[in-house]
């Protein structure tokens, strides 16, 4: 069973896209797929909520 993504992961991930645009290269940095981290970057198919929420955190 894959390892769950942290809130911290998810705002890490938000982080390096900003300074390097490219998922193939968070997930390098990160350890994870870059489908894996399109996916929580794009936030598709993910609950409102968590939508809303990790955008109060990445924007403040």
């Amino acid at each position: 069973m894959a390892k769950r993504i942290t809130p911290q992961e998810i705002i890490l991930f938000h982080q390096l896209y900003a300074e390097c645009h490219n998922y193939a290269e968070v997930g390098r940095k990160t350890g994870r797929s870059a489908s894996t981290v399109a996916r929580y970057i794009g936030m598709k198919n993910k609950p409102t909520t968590l939508q809303y929420t990790t955008h109060r955190v990445i924007t403040g």
